[in-house]
C-alpha cells in the first residue's frame, strides 16, 4: 500500500514513516523542512521515503503525492501557537486535516487516520483539544466516503525526543486521579507503539472511528509490525542522576567553603 504523511518529518511521524517502510509500503512524507535531519547510514529508511517541503495548508504543492495513495496519516499539530507566524491551534490542528481530508477525497484515497489526543495537556489552552475535537466531529461528516481512525494518545514519548522517557516515568509514579495524563486509561505511550497503531490503522480496512489509549496500545503490540523488545522505556534514570549531580555539586561547593 501506498501512505501518505504530512507531518512525516516530526517526532510520531517519522515513526510512521519508518514503520511502514520496513513493513513493505510505500511512503510520501512531507513537512515544512522536508526530509528529516538524520543520518541515512544510521537510519535507513529515510532513503525509501519520497520527501518534500510544503505547506499541509496548501494542497497544490503536495497533492500529487496521492497519486495511487490508498491512506492519509495526518501527524501534523501544534501545542503552542504563535499567531504572529501563522501558528493558531485552528489552523495548523483543524484546518490542516480539513483540507488534507478534502484532496484525499478528490485524490479516490480510502482512509483517513488522524493523531488526536485523549486529554488536554497541562497548561495547555482548552482550544488545544478542541481544535483535535473539531476535526473528529466535523471530517466523517463532511467527507463520509474516507473510512476514518482517531488515535487518542496523551503523552508520547521516545529517545528522539529527550525528556519524554523520564516524565513518563513520573506520570507513572502519579496518583491517577490527580490528571488524566496520570491515569491508567490515559497513560504515556512509547512513540513505537502508536507509530505502529497508526500503521495498522491505516492499512485495516475493517478498523474506522475513536481509537484510545488502551486500543492504541493493543493495536500496536500485536500488529506485529514493530520489535517489541525495541520499544522506548519510561525511565527515572536521567531524572535521579540529575539530582544526584546536584546534590554532589552542593556538597563540594559547601567542602570547599569549609
Amino acid at each position: 500500500m501506498k501512505l501518505v504523511v504530512p507531518g512525516g518529518n516530526g517526532f510520531i511521524g517519522s515513526d510512521i514513516c519508518r514503520i511502514a517502510v520496513r513493513n513493505g509500503h510505500d511512503v510520501a512524507a512531507f513537512g515544512r523542512t522536508g526530509r528529516p535531519d538524520v543520518s541515512p547510514a544510521q537510519h535507513p529508511w529515510v532513503s525509501e521515503v519520497e520527501w518534500r517541503a510544503a505547506d499541509v495548508l496548501e494542497p497544490n504543492t503536495w497533492s500529487d503525492f496521492l497519486d495511487g495513495a490508498d491512506a492519509l496519516v495526518h501527524s501534523v499539530a501544534t501545542i503552542r501557537e504563535r499567531p504572529s507566524d501563522g501558528i493558531t491551534y485552528d489552523l495548523v490542528n483543524a484546518q490542516s486535516a480539513l483540507r488534507a481530508a478534502k484532496a484525499a477525497v478528490a485524490a479516490d484515497l480510502d482512509a483517513f487516520v488522524f493523531l488526536s489526543v485523549r486529554d488536554k495537556p497541562p497548561v495547555v489552552p482548552k482550544s488545544f483539544l478542541a481544535s483535535k475535537r473539531r476535526v473528529e466531529r466535523q471530517l466523517p461528516d463532511q467527507f463520509p466516503s474516507l473510512r476514518f481512525v482517531s488515535l487518542r494518545p496523551n503523552l508520547v514519548f521516545g529517545a528522539r525526543r529527550p525528556g519524554t522517557g523520564t516524565m513518563a516515568a513520573v506520570l507513572n509514579q502519579l496518583p491517577g486521579g490527580l490528571h488524566g495524563y496520570s491515569a491508567r486509561a490515559g497513560r504515556p505511550l512509547p512513540v513505537e507503539i502508536v507509530a505502529a497503531a497508526a500503521v495498522h490503522a491505516a492499512t485495516t480496512d475493517t478498523l474506522s472511528g475513536i481509537l484510545d489509549v488502551d486500543q492504541i496500545a493493543d493495536l500496536g503490540r500485536t500488529s506485529g509490525l514493530v520489535d517489541l523488545d525495541a520499544v522506548s522505556e519510561p525511565s527515572l534514570t536521567p531524572l535521579l542522576a540529575g539530582l544526584g549531580s546536584t546534590a554532589l555539586a552542593g556538597w563540594l561547593w559547601r567542602r570547599w567553603q569549609s
